[in-house]
């Protein structure tokens, strides 16, 4: 198969894989056969002497009368949340409480200004004595600002 053909032949196979399976909703077992060139085939019959048996599916009947048919969401909220569960045998720690990092949202609208004025004191106070990583510096903190 060619490469450009190789979207194709999945998309092929996974439309032949969901045929199959919403199709063997009963007692009939799905084969998967691969023959001398390596070709794959699903089939609900035998493979022939001629293939090689990769593996035989067997589905059931009916659905299991012990399968959960609630939503997932009602299942989900019943069990424990997994860290009480796992704190629940162990004493609370001592200390300080945990901070959480915060990030304003608010940006000063005159930061970007007081950031290049204080850039403009700073060339005109180092003039041509500066060196890359200083105008790289100064350079950075009017980008953050002005963001």
């Amino acid at each position: 198969m060619s490469r450009s053909h190789a979207p194709a032949g999945r998309l092929l196979l996974a439309c032949v894989l969901i045929a199959l399976g919403s199709s063997t909703w009963g007692s009939d077992p799905v084969y998967k056969c691969r023959d001398h060139a390596g070709q794959a085939h699903y089939q609900a019959s035998p493979c022939p002497a001629t293939q090689h048996t990769e593996w035989r599916r067997e589905y059931p009947d009916k659905p299991s009368a012990q399968t959960d048919t609630r939503p997932i969401a009602a299942r989900v909220a019943e069990q424990p949340h997994p860290t009480v569960s796992r704190r629940a045998d162990h004493r609370p720690r001592r200390g300080a409480a945990a901070q959480g990092a915060v990030i304003s949202l608010y940006r000063d609208p005159a930061a970007c200004e007081r950031a290049r004025q204080a850039r403009d004191r700073a060339h005109a106070r180092l003039g041509l004595r500066r060196d890359f990583a200083t105008s790289r510096r100064l350079d950075d903190r009017v980008h953050d600002a002005c963001r």
